[in-house]
């Protein structure tokens, strides 16, 4: 029975590391929801301005 269990459980975790790949795959493939173009560059903290006046 303890091999069974092991089996079972090792089958369990096959299985979940296929599904969480498959899902990455997915993501990366899947076209972005919206209307525009995805910007290349994000926002993500900091000045928005300028530091000084020449830039």
């Amino acid at each position: 029975m303890n091999s069974t269990l092991k089996r079972v459980l090792l089958r369990v975790v096959a299985v979940a590391g296929v599904c969480a790949a498959a899902a990455g795959c997915a993501s990366d493939v899947a076209a972005p929801a919206g209307d525009g173009p995805v910007p290349h560059m994000r926002y993500y903290g900091g000045p928005k301005s300028p530091m000084w006046q020449g830039q």
